[in-house]
């Protein structure tokens, strides 16, 4: 099982499978620790961040807590709003949004986003690739390697 250790730290040297699960917010994330240089863990597990070898590509997982209860259309909505702000609206590839998940592929500031959500009672899960937008084959490879379940 990946070592949880809080802070930056090296991956170990493996090409086999990893898998992180978070019993507190309901996923269990796999992914191949030889594709990436250092992982961060936050303090309270609330959010993890890849960054591969290159540099280039990252994955993270947000967890909050919701004391709200926004349903996935208006979630993604106001994600999508909040990246606008910026002065440059995401540009919107596909998505797939249910009653309590969504998956989108979005363009935004030169990077190729994949995003999976899942909204529960309590909290909510945000799943995302980010790599530059002329790096597509290094999408393709996080898409297949890194896998997240939502429970």
């Amino acid at each position: 099982m990946f070592c949880l250790a809080f802070g930056k730290q090296e991956v170990p040297d493996e090409t086999f499978g990893q898998q992180y699960c978070s019993q507190r917010f309901s996923y269990c994330l796999d992914f191949p620790a030889s594709m990436f240089s250092t992982t961060y863990f936050s303090p309270n597990e609330d959010s993890l961040v890849f960054t591969t070898l290159d540099t280039y590509g990252q994955v993270s997982v947000i967890s909050t807590t919701s004391d709200h209860k926004l349903n996935s259309h208006q979630a993604f909505d106001d994600r999508m709003r909040a990246l606008a702000a910026s002065g440059e609206s995401p540009l919107v590839l596909s998505i797939i949004n249910g009653d309590d998940y969504y998956e989108v592929n979005f363009l935004f500031d030169g990077h190729w986003y994949h995003q999976k959500a899942g909204f529960y009672r309590t909290h909510d899960v945000l799943f995302s690739l980010q790599v530059p937008v002329n790096r597509p084959n290094m999408m393709m490879r996080l898409n297949e390697d890194v896998k997240i379940v939502f429970d």
